[in-house]
């Protein structure tokens, strides 16, 4: 690290796919956000948690605690934030600029958040940009998905030799052989905790039916692990679902972890990945 200059930390995403629905959450006022709070808890509850853009600042917010260094969100799809950070972002007058995607392997909508930085920010900023290349590989990554895996194995006294895994992940709109190859190695990473577990990595797609239950083998209990999302968006929360119901159909116990936003231990060890070496870069290095 760089103990004599000054250093700012930018968390990116393309944001929610979908604006109205985070749009719909935030347009109450005060009062009527008070009276849905007093008179409707559970719904109020329900938007909150599935909110893309509520879900991120919070973790940023929570990361943000840890150290003493400047911390920004940046949304690619919430164009009324865009002036603001612009402007906030060149008066910082950084020495490095970390930049910390929400998604851990390679992800070729980071393009559209690195054109969007070169065409609007000063070049002698963007220059001083660093990327944090994909951290599926790291070891703080998969210790992260270890922990909340063997949280529910304990919670729900589930025997290793019984049970399988199925990580699901994103399916890249673009192709990426970068992305398959890392979520890949990511699973590879995440399973070696287990030696008497199975399982498989599946990525979403528009057809549940081409996931084939057979690849469950005959063991009765499944754990799904997301791991292309830092967060339980509604999107993510909808796949989920689907997959869930299809497997309790098919008389499997079906559990599914918690995404990384709400992992404590990830949380305060983020910083661990931002600051080596061998995961930055000052080139995208995307495909």
């Amino acid at each position: 690290m760089f103990p004599n200059k000054k250093i700012v930390y930018v968390f990116v995403s393309i944001g929610d796919e979908n604006p109205n629905i985070s749009k719909e959450v935030k347009k109450k006022s005060v009062f009527e956000n008070n009276f849905f709070r007093f008179f409707k808890k559970k719904k109020v509850l329900k938007e909150n948690k599935t909110d893309l853009y509520q879900i991120l600042d919070k973790l940023t917010s929570s990361i943000s605690k840890y150290s003493e260094k400047k911390c920004y969100s940046f949304y690619l799809n919430k164009e009324e934030s865009h002036e603001k950070f612009i402007t906030d972002i060149q008066k910082e007058n950084a020495d490095r600029y970390y930049v910390f995607p929400m998604y851990p392997q390679y992800n070729l909508d980071l393009n559209q958040i690195a054109n969007f930085f070169s065409l609007s920010l000063y070049d002698d900023v963007v220059e001083k940009f660093f990327w944090i290349k994909s951290y599926g590989q790291h070891p703080i990554f998969a210790k992260a998905i270890q922990k909340t895996i063997k949280s529910v194995l304990k919670k729900n006294s589930l025997d290793e030799k019984d049970t399988f895994f199925l990580f699901l992940a994103k399916s890249p709109t673009t192709y990426s052989p970068l992305y398959y190859f890392e979520s890949e190695v990511t699973c590879q990473n995440t399973v070696k905790a287990f030696p008497y577990v199975e399982g498989i990595l599946h990525f979403f797609s528009d057809d549940i039916l081409d996931f084939k239950i057979k690849e469950v083998k005959k063991r009765k209990n499944v754990i799904i692990i997301p791991i292309s999302s830092l967060t339980d968006d509604y999107k993510l929360r909808g796949k989920l679902s689907d997959f869930q119901t299809y497997l309790e159909e098919k008389k499997k116990h079906v559990f599914i972890t918690k995404t990384l936003n709400q992992s404590s231990y990830f949380i305060r060890s983020i910083f661990d990945i931002i600051d080596e070496k061998n995961f930055v870069s000052n080139e995208m290095l995307l495909m």
